[in-house]
């Protein structure tokens, strides 16, 4: 065990400054475990008696990374064991206060990630110094697990930084860079990497000069809030603080994670009623919160999405194109925000539009977004320009030749996308892998005519491009191992997670978010009011309903998309008459302002009563159950992500869960749509599906891979 231990951390005194250099052998990152936690008592038992070390600096001995928080693997064998859970909180905390309480300086040295656990151990220490190179960043992520930080996280944050500053690190899980927690104060000094090591020792010299005595916050509280801005926050200034913060949480979670909601709780109590008292809140809320259905669903998630990100899903020996320019063909919304992405990560680009108008307005947004990345500190005005200089415009085909990857983002016309195809072919370029961003489409339709249909695929982008992360890529029969491999590296270098499925109608999100408005319309059409149909959806955990989606993407477009769903499936996609007629009427949604939603004042939130002038009954509506709206919904949804399992259009339940989580909005705490499934009993719902069908219609009878499952007793999963 000691060896195995000796392979987690190893301890070198130069100078009499013990390096305390931390390196998980076999793991491309650093992360906290039972077997760390063990080896770092070691290693402080060994400092203590060696009469010759007077400083201590911890580090990380890999590239890119110092520690990125507790093994989540091992957290997962605890979810029915809470005693166990309890003992190792303990035994963290523990270690945690002997890091604070030595009698001898720590200092952290921060190269890379500190996020987590790593955070809490720096906190731990007495200073840090961090390098600033861009890849190290400072977070407490624990809330996207649904849990709260449970190394005295929750404690000592708040009483390094400002009250507000810490609560947003909290509860949002964002991450921020070396620059930025130098001025929270949440590092002491920042500085090159190249001599990150040596001014931490010499911190740790200074430190102990000055008769370095124990700084533990539990015995010394009083002297932490000497500070004026911290002072304020033992005021009733504080009760504003976290109220605040309460009603902004629950305003942006529904109630539906229960996390957020604790970490203030325990935050509060060690405020209240000391660090003590906050440390023993913190530990009995994560020991609860690691056994709660939630935190379970999002660390389902995060692992089912590491295996997607690493997912080869052709042979490993099958290497990708060497891409350094992309093509992409439309500077709307979609193509604009293709290039500015590819732009961000490395690429240069080459962007094309019919004429000069369209193509000034999408290099006007590709520069606006960059402008606001350097607005809001995260680049600089310097990288801004450098990242907008590799795009390049055009309303020809110049340049695009000596692209490698040529991405089509125009109108949803059959028509068009093959001519373009066909444009593209015939500049000559053989190894060119082109990609249409059509969202119905077939690829194979478009592909029909091509010389090269080895070359072509789909690479289906969500709206805004820049915030949505995922790539839905779509192969056909034709699309060679090589085209495919080369769009699933350059979409993850694009910072996506990419699900890889076959070619067809809608292909998979399509025909699921298709699904799922259709069964909107319905209820719609059958006297539902917008604001309840929506309301209801929202409850049930999507961020925006399904009629205000359709706004967003336009209600036009979304007829497009239906019209080629309808034909494609029409033994078992019977659409309503309601939304076909807004969009007869002019409607397009936001865009033109004539929606489902009234965009002529501020508040775009209120539903357009004119809206039911078109639409069967009037303006005469009935409230319609919630629980039945969600019903109807979701499952349709489900239904035709079986469907689409069942056809072969995407690999495995894991792929549509992906898919519908972080690519159509489904709401992370239940797990991805299969997941949820199988939680309520496949049996339940096929039974429930066919009474909704007997009542609403065929379209909601359960599809046969789910009349199997129940009829076996088995789950997706």
């Amino acid at each position: 065990m000691a060896r195995s231990r000796e392979k987690l951390a190893s301890v070198r005194i130069d100078d009499s400054i013990a390096f305390v250099g931390i390196d998980v052998v076999g793991k491309s990152v650093n992360t906290l475990s039972t077997p760390m936690v063990e080896r770092f008592e070691e290693i402080l038992e060994t400092v203590i008696v060696d009469e010759t070390v007077k400083g201590v600096v911890i580090h990380s001995e890999k590239p890119d990374n110092f520690v990125v928080g507790f093994d989540i693997e091992e957290l997962q064998g605890y979810y029915e064991d809470p005693d166990a859970l309890r003992e190792l909180v303990a035994r963290g905390h523990a270690l945690m206060e002997k890091f604070t309480s030595l009698d001898l300086p720590v200092v952290a040295a921060i190269h890379g990630q500190c996020l987590g656990g790593g955070l809490e151990l720096a906190l731990a220490c007495d200073s840090r110094i961090a390098s600033n190179a861009d890849k190290t960043k400072f977070g407490v992520p624990e809330i996207m697990l649904g849990l709260i930080p449970g190394g005295g996280g929750t404690q000592r944050l708040p009483r390094l930084i400002d009250l507000s500053a810490a609560l947003d690190l909290i509860l949002t899980g964002r991450q921020i860079d070396a620059g930025r927690a130098n001025r929270l104060g949440l590092v002491d000094d920042v500085v090159h990497p190249g001599i990150l090591l040596e001014v931490a020792a010499e911190t740790a010299r200074e430190l102990g000069g000055n008769d370095h005595r124990s700084t533990s916050y539990s015995q010394n509280i009083g002297e932490v809030f000497q500070d004026p801005v911290k002072l304020a926050a033992r005021t009733p200034a504080r009760g504003m603080v976290f109220n605040r913060a309460r009603q902004e949480t629950i305003k942006k979670s529904g109630g539906h994670y229960p996390a957020p909601l604790r970490a203030i709780d325990v935050i509060e109590t060690g405020f209240s009623e000391g660090f003590d008292a906050g440390m023993r809140a913190e530990a009995e809320a994560f020991v609860e919160l690691v056994q709660s259905d939630v935190a379970r669903n999002l660390m389902n998630i995060f692992f089912m999405r590491q295996e997607v990100n690493s997912d080869s899903v052709v042979d490993g020996r099958t290497r990708p194109f060497n891409v350094k320019k992309v093509g992409v063909l439309g500077a709307g919304l979609m193509g604009a925000g293709i290039a500015q992405v590819a732009a961000f990560n490395g690429y240069n680009v080459r962007l094309k539009d019919r004429d000069t108008d369209g193509l000034g307005w999408g290099l006007n947004y590709i520069k606006d977004l960059f402008d606001k990345l350097a607005r809001r500190k995260k680049l600089t005005e310097a990288q801004a320009d450098v990242y907008f200089g590799r795009v390049s415009g055009t309303t020809g085909y110049e340049g695009f030749k000596s692209s490698d990857l040529v991405v089509e983002a125009v109108f949803e016309s059959l028509e068009l996308k093959r001519q373009i195809l066909s444009d593209i072919e015939a500049l000559g370029n053989e190894d060119l892998i082109f990609a249409s961003n059509t969202s119905t489409i077939p690829i194979s339709d478009i592909a029909k005519k091509a010389k090269r249909p080895e070359n072509v695929l789909g690479m289906h982008f969500f709206s805004p491009v820049y915030k949505m992360p995922l790539l839905e890529i779509i192969r056909t029969k034709e699309t060679s191992r090589k085209a495919l491999a080369t769009a699933l590296k350059v979409g993850r270098d694009m910072g996506k997670t990419c699900i890889v499925v076959d070619d067809g109608p809608g292909f998979f999100t399509s025909r699921v978010i298709g699904a799922y408005i259709n069964e909107a319309g319905w209820i719609l059409q059958e006297g539902g009011r917008i604001e309840d149909i929506d309301g209801a959806m929202r409850d049930f955990g999507f961020p925006v309903g399904p009629l205000k989606l359709v706004d967003e993407v336009g209600i036009d477009v979304g007829q497009k998309a239906a019209g080629v769903l309808q034909e494609s499936f029409s033994d078992r996609w019977d659409a309503p008459t309601a939304l076909a007629a807004l969009a007869e009427e002019g409607r397009k949604g936001r865009k033109n302002k004539r929606g489902f939603y009234d965009y002529a004042g501020s508040d775009s939130n209120q539903p357009d009563e004119s809206v039911y002038d078109v639409l069967p009954g009037g303006r005469d509506r009935r409230r319609v159950d919630r629980e039945l709206v969600q019903q109807r919904c979701w499952l349709a949804m489900l239904n035709e992500c079986a469907y689409a399992l069942e056809e072969g259009i995407i690999r495995s339940p894991r792929d549509g869960d992906i898919g519908v989580i972080f690519g159509l909005g489904f709401p992370p705490f239940r797990g991805g749509i299969f997941r949820h499934a199988d939680d309520i009993g496949l049996e339940n719902i096929v039974e429930h599906m066919t009474r909704l069908a007997e009542q609403f219609g065929q379209r909601l009878a359960p599809a046969d891979i789910l009349i199997e499952k129940a009829t076996e007793g088995s789950t997706f999963y």
